[in-house]
């Protein structure tokens, strides 16, 4: 914990990121001067935005790792990347530990100091960018501990320690502290309680429209919904995910859209998307979209496509007992395998580049079936299917929206985690040659980084590693 904090304390000394101050060396000035007013803490959080992307995070891995973690994909061509994790081998798993506490940093330092009477700008100024802080925060501690711990009330021989908690800004020395893993009920509880202030402060947006790159408050319900729904408190996870959605429908894409919504040429931003990750020309260098994104790594229609990773025949073979599933057409045939054509990178000014939809409306109905289960849950499982293209009803069975849930995100980074948060074991698809993870297998949780253990005092490694 002692790197990360050090860390981070080197990454606020240096910030650059004010672009209304007129020098050149913006880390030799005080700190009054470049955070002194809305507009530095803004341009202070956009980096915490821009971190979302990155292709240790929701730029690859929180959308890849899932996937083949589980069941969802298959490998076509061994390049040494995800070969681990397609076997669930000893020391493979998502690692997104280091960046993340940077980023939470950057929001501690929005909500920890922007009410100072020094920085100028107005109360709702402040209150909004403490909302987006708080909703960046509460993602960011909530893929950190269901990545990295067990669910509450899905602990596994007792164990029950998440990740560190680093609620205050380190502006200095005085500010580091080495601490210790936080419990997932003391996590769950902060993410909680960033969430329900971030819904007082936060302002509503149409959904697929450009506002949906900043946090807003359908984007935080819908995330707090998840984190009951991992949590275990159905009856919270259906109350919040309601109040996201219309509950008929009518606010997701018509089953003759769908394939279309996924064509960013057509749709910067996918239409039932509250919450999407905007890549711009200058986060993409000339080898970052051949080498990283999910574009080259799922599709091979681009030159310098890598093309290494392909749909299961298990989940084809899912999709397919349901004919008229229009999301069977987002496949396109290669010769190593079938692709996911949700990455098509065709709409943005640099190959391989497109916008990342993280939270979905589509997830809101998923929730609330589950939440409210067979019977009361049933009208929005069938909703979701109709805007599917499914006309045959089904009940909200845990079964039935588990399936619908591993269809409908796929590529998306879902599949592992329902079945972790729901104590199940992990089946692999058959050409993997591995064997079904049980759920009480150590694997099922990462090694914490042994840097990070090497420089603390505090810090324990999860069960199972050396």
């Amino acid at each position: 914990m002692k790197k990360i904090i050090y860390s981070l304390l080197a990454f606020v000394i240096a910030f650059t990121g004010c672009n209304d101050l007129e020098v050149e060396n913006k880390a030799a000035l005080p700190r009054s001067v470049v955070l002194g007013d809305v507009d530095g803490y803004s341009a202070f959080l956009s980096a915490a935005y821009e971190s979302v992307n990155d292709f240790g995070y929701y730029g690859q891995t929180m959308m890849i790792g899932p996937e083949i973690l589980a069941d969802n994909m298959e490998l076509v061509q061994l390049t040494g990347r995800y070969q681990l994790e397609y076997v669930n081998a000893v020391n493979s798993g998502i690692g997104i530990w280091g960046n993340r506490y940077t980023a939470i940093q950057e929001c501690n330092v929005i909500i920890g100091s922007i009410n100072d009477e020094s920085v100028v700008g107005t109360v709702d100024e402040k209150n909004d960018l403490i909302g987006q802080a708080l909703f960046l925060r509460a993602l960011f501690y909530h893929d950190l501990a269901r990545v990295y711990g067990y669910e509450p009330g899905r602990e596994v021989n007792g164990w029950n320690l998440s990740v560190p908690l680093k609620t205050e800004p380190t502006f200095g020395l005085s500010n580091v502290v080495d601490l210790p893993r936080s419990t997932n009920v003391e996590v769950y509880e902060q993410i909680e309680q960033d969430l329900l202030q971030a819904i007082s402060l936060l302002s509503d947006v149409t959904p697929g429209t450009s506002a949906v790159i900043f946090a807003n408050r359908n984007a935080a319900r819908l995330l707090l919904a998840r984190v009951y729904l991992y949590w275990g408190r159905s009856a919270d996870a259906a109350n919040l995910a309601l109040q996201v959605i219309a509950g008929d429908g009518s606010d997701l894409v018509a089953a003759a859209d769908y394939d279309d919504s996924w064509d960013d040429a057509q749709n910067a931003f996918h239409p039932e998307s509250l919450f999407e990750s905007e890549l711009r020309s200058p986060d993409w260098s000339t080898v970052d979209g051949p080498n990283n994104s999910l574009h080259s790594l799922l599709m091979n229609n681009s030159g310098g496509a890598q093309f290494i990773i392909a749909a299961s025949d298990e989940l084809l073979a899912e999709i397919a007992s349901e004919p008229t599933d229009v999301r069977g057409a987002l496949f396109n045939t290669e010769s190593l395998g079938e692709e996911f054509t949700k990455w098509r990178a065709t709409g943005g000014p640099v190959p391989f580049m497109e916008n990342i939809p993280i939270l979905r409306l589509s997830e809101g109905y998923l929730i609330a079936a589950e939440a409210l289960g067979a019977g009361a849950g049933d009208v929005y499982l069938n909703a979701l299917r109709t805007a599917r293209g499914i006309a045959t009803p089904a009940t909200a069975t845990v079964d039935n929206v588990l399936r619908e849930r591993r269809i409908e995100f796929m590529a998306e980074g879902h599949r592992w985690f329902d079945l972790k948060r729901l104590g199940r074991n992990i089946p692999k698809p058959a050409v993997s040659g591995a064997n079904t993870l049980p759920a009480n297998d150590f694997k099922m949780l990462p090694r914490l980084p042994q840097g990070e253990l090497n420089l603390s005092d505090e810090l324990r490694q999860n069960p199972g590693y050396n």
